[in-house]
């Protein structure tokens, strides 16, 4: 029997796995306990991640649309015929006529992403669009604007915090991570709450961590701003403040705009007490070490960059950045801020339809649907998805479904056919991170203290399969296109290292990820290869304490401090601040997402929901308050039609008191097939796509992120009709 030790490649975590395999299978996954960074938040989705890999629907082989089936081809035919396809659009109508979709599986494969960027580089698409649009963009738009780098996401320093102020995040579900990671972090905030520190939870449901909150502060969802606008207003008023001002460019611009804010109306909007959100303000003012995060919950609303701006914002007039028990910037294997833009170079690309500017490199998925849909210069014409499944993931899937059925042609990368590949004309296997070595500088980059490790892989590829970043550079040479650095000399090269991987039989003699990564990790100083090379359970350890001050030090921003007030930023407030109230008669109740820990989104459906019976599912279900109920005539366990200005669809209903009034709940990730693209046949996951109620027009329009939390619905029964 062999063992393998690894890091499991399904969130940030990236928990060290102890795998047992024998004859190319593997029998048995377990946390790595000798790893000393982390093992600790392993869960039933690493422990099931082995299931993918001979699960009876896995894309082994390239497939081939012919008519309404596939058929099984080899890579030499998928190359040749996509190459030439997306050679004539390109040819005929530019190179943005070709675009791609990265889906979330894609940022824990260092190789394929790598590899995909520089596929798209040499063949100079600006059409890229990405997952991060639906989640994660507002922390990259408050990035660049206060710091000069959209990568740059502040670490917590949670073992010496004495008042947590924790916003839009489950981190007993979700793990404390988002854009970087905190081993074992909910169980170490527990912790100090048990040693005297204080935690307060905001959130519009009474979530797994509120119910262990030594507060739980309940707002109605996107509103999240007005609550921290009034604490920051608080704060200066009664000269709680202590800003370290010799950083930070604009103070005097967010003091004057907090300080003329009307805190009735504030404490209106967000439908907080006044008397709550002084006493909140206060303690966190006067707390001898504290930090405020807001993560995806925050952001996911139509003013997720002014809630997260403004938490920012609060950690930094009350001294809590770069300060011990606060937030702070981590250097490790790789500094992004001294990389960031040779890694993730700065693009000033505008989205052809709706002329937004694109965020940390890619456009909105919910712009995507038009730029195929919409005729002229710049058309998308060809899509290449990799690892995605934005029909489900995104606003409006029926829309998207519609537009991807008009490409000329459409290329998925994934180990499955899901429901967003439908229509696609090709389905390129996509390996599984049990059957990678590599290590991956730029996910390790985020860990909160410096660390390092090889992934191993613990089973082989199954024979005829390449690996993704193989598929991706092999594409990029037959079509011709100039692989690396731009330079097409560099091409002969590339191909004669590959024939050299052939000879010797290992793939990484060839021009590989594992290559570029040996450099990344030279090039920032903190390892040696050869130490890396030997630590089979990793280098570094959480424990380590961090070293204050570098975000300071390392700003890109023009004048080389923080510009805490953002014009465009300080713009939106102010139209927020004057906005009327909406009427909310017809959709009476705001929709908010949730998940559980054995999903992740609908990723993982098919391994780690494996065995569960579908009266166990719970995607089907939308959960509202018994006064919102009682109100709206409904009773517990009925059929109710749930509708939008965009969308219906069909739940059973939950009273709860776990729900603030006004707030309905529903968890992602549900509602879509799963395909066996030999014989056509669909298998259901259960639920339904709540996301279709979600508008692709209705963002917020500094991050272009849809209302995943905050669309207006209205829950009638099913009976007596639909209000839409």
């Amino acid at each position: 029997m062999k063992t393998s030790y690894t890091v499991c490649g399904i969130c940030e975590q990236a928990c060290g796995l102890k795998v047992s395999s024998e004859n190319n299978q593997v029998l048995k996954i377990e946390p790595d306990k000798e790893n000393t960074f982390s093992w600790r938040d392993y869960c039933i989705k690493g422990a099931k991640a082995h299931l993918a890999l001979t699960h009876p629907k896995r894309i082994t082989k390239p497939m081939k649309r012919v008519g309404d089936h596939y058929v099984e081809s080899s890579y030499e035919e998928a190359i040749s015929n996509i190459g030439s396809r997306f050679n004539a659009i390109i040819d005929k109508h530019g190179a943005n006529a070709v675009g791609s979709y990265t889906g979330n599986p894609n940022g824990f494969n260092f190789g394929s992403a790598l590899f995909q960027a520089m596929f798209l580089d040499a063949i100079g698409t600006e059409s890229r669009f990405w997952v991060g649009s639906v989640d994660q963009n507002a922390l990259h738009v408050v990035s660049e604007n206060l710091y000069g780098n959209p990568w740059v996401s502040l670490q917590a320093d949670i073992d010496y915090c004495d008042y947590f102020l924790l916003i839009g995040t489950n981190p007993q579900i979700s793990g404390m991570c988002w854009i970087g990671y905190s081993p074992d972090g909910w169980k170490r905030v527990l912790a100090r709450k048990d040693a005297g520190a204080e935690l307060v939870i905001v959130d519009p449901r009474t979530t797994e961590c509120a119910s262990k909150a030594s507060q739980h502060i309940s707002p109605l969802p996107e509103t999240d701003w007005a609550l921290v606008l009034a604490m920051i207003k608080l704060i200066f008023d009664n000269n709680w403040d202590n800003a370290p001002s010799q950083h930070l460019h604009g103070l005097a611009t967010l003091k004057s705009h907090a300080q003329s804010a009307d805190l009735n109306a504030l404490s209106q909007l967000c439908d907080i007490p006044l008397d709550t959100i002084y006493r909140l303000a206060e303690k966190f003012a006067k707390a001898p070490r504290a930090m405020a995060i807001g993560r995806t919950g925050v952001s996911q609303g139509r003013n997720g960059v002014l809630a997260l701006w403004l938490v920012q914002a609060l950690n930094l007039i009350t001294n809590r950045v770069e300060q011990e028990g606060g937030v702070y910037y981590a250097v490790g294997v790789l500094d992004l801020l001294a990389a960031g833009d040779k890694l993730f170079p700065k693009s000033d690309a505008v989205s052809r339809v709706r002329g937004n500017k694109n965020v940390a490199g890619s456009h909105s998925l919910a712009e995507l649907p038009d730029e195929i849909t919409t005729s002229g210069e710049g058309q998308i014409r060809a899509l290449i998805m990799n690892s995605g499944n934005p029909v489900v993931s995104g606003p409006d899937g029926d829309k998207l479904d519609a537009a991807l059925s008009q490409l000329e042609c459409f290329v998925v990368i994934d180990q499955f056919q899901r429901e967003s590949h439908r229509h696609a004309d090709w389905l390129i296997p996509g390996d599984h991170f049990l059957e990678r070595s590599e290590i991956n500088p730029l996910l390790q980059a985020l860990s909160p203290a410096p660390r390092a490790q090889i992934s191993r892989a613990a089973v082989e590829l199954p024979e005829g399969m390449r690996y993704e970043w193989e598929f991706l550079r092999d594409l990029t040479i037959n079509m011709n296109k100039p692989f690396v650095m731009g330079k097409q000399w560099l091409n002969p090269v590339v191909k004669a290292t590959v024939k050299l991987a052939n000879w010797t039989g290992n793939k990484s003699h060839g021009f590989s990820p594992m290559w570029l990564s040996r450099v990344l990790v030279k090039s920032g100083g903190m390892f040696k290869w050869k130490d890396i090379i030997k630590a089979e359970h990793g280098l570094g350890s959480v424990d380590t304490r961090p070293q204050f001050g570098a975000l300071f030090k390392k700003l890109s921003t023009a004048n080389g401090k923080v510009n805490i007030a953002p014009e465009i930023f300080v713009q939106t407030l102010v139209e927020r601040l004057n906005e009327k109230p909406a009427d909310t008669s017809v959709y009476p109740l705001q929709l908010i997402g949730r998940r559980r820990m054995k999903m992740m989104n609908s990723w993982s459906v098919e391994t780690s929901m494996s065995g569960m019976k579908e009266q166990e599912m719970s995607g089907g279900t939308i959960e509202i308050n018994i006064a919102d109920g009682e109100k709206l005539g409904i009773i517990d366990g009925q059929t109710v039609t749930v509708s939008s200005a965009t969308n219906q669809l069909q739940a059973k209903a939950k009273l709860s008191k776990d729900i603030r009034c006004g707030v309905a709940v529903m968890e992602h990730g549900w509602g879509h097939r799963t395909f066996d693209p030999k014989t056509g046949e669909g298998t259901y996951n259960g639920g339904v796509n709540r996301n279709i109620l979600v508008s692709n027009t209705d963002l917020d329009p500094l991050s272009r992120v849809p209302r995943l939390n905050g669309t207006r619905v209205n829950v009638t029964s099913a009976v007596s009709g639909i209000n839409a």
